[in-house]
């Protein structure tokens, strides 16, 4: 994310696994384009790419855990973290690179790329999570 600051716009991400991803988010959903390998079914790969986008816009915008004044959490329900609904998600579309490279996991490097459009969309802001609104 900070990588992505300093440029002022989003930078692809490449994974310790070696997976490649790119992300943008708009007022109008994310849009994020990845590669990592030879992709064994392209229905699973997709799903998972999408569930990283929803945790790190989730992440950015709207996690957080309730803390005490001595640092022990007051609540660790699902509930009570903030991850934003599937119906208040933001529409995703991703695009899947070919590659005939070994396949590799792409989530990490979507979240992370993920997470630093959100951020940028949202103007960096030094406190998180930024919320949803823009």
């Amino acid at each position: 994310m900070l990588r992505a600051a300093l440029a002022g716009s989003p930078l692809p991400v490449v994974s310790p696994a070696g997976a490649e991803a790119e992300a943008e988010a708009t007022d109008e959903g994310i849009s994020l384009r990845v590669r990592c390998g030879r992709v064994l079914d392209e229905v699973t790969l997709r799903s998972y790419c999408i569930g990283a986008a929803h945790m790190a816009y989730s992440w950015v915008t709207s996690e957080s855990l309730a803390v005490g004044t001595d640092g022990v959490p007051l609540d660790l329900t699902i509930r009570s973290f903030g991850i934003v609904r599937p119906a208040d998600m933001p529409p995703v579309s991703v695009t899947i690179d070919p590659s005939d490279d070994e396949p590799v996991p792409g989530s990490d490097a979507v979240f992370a790329a993920v997470a630093a459009a959100v951020w940028l969309h949202h103007g960096t802001p030094t406190d998180l999570p930024v919320g949803q609104q823009k």
